[in-house]
């Protein structure tokens, strides 16, 4: 997979988990593994082809790189 096109939009465009589940995923799911899912903790991942759960990085191990993006925001809010 690969990025094909950027579009710069006004408003806040639904994603497939808000949108499937707008009570349980914010906008920005899945990045702050101290913030639990309604119904699951997200603090340990278990990986495809592995067995035991390992703890899950922030940013879903991309902190370096996307670190940046998050500057500022609530990360309690915007998960």
């Amino acid at each position: 997979k690969s990025i094909v096109k950027i579009r710069f939009v006004e408003t806040q465009p639904p994603n497939s988990w808000n949108t499937m589940q707008p009570q349980e995923y914010g906008f920005y799911s899945n990045v702050n593994p101290e913030v639990d899912h309604p119904r699951w903790s997200q603090a340990t991942e278990r990986r495809i082809g592995e067995f035991f759960r390992r703890k899950t990085l922030m940013f879903n191990g991309y902190g370096e790189q996307v670190a940046g993006l998050y500057k500022g925001m609530d990360l309690r809010k915007h998960y």
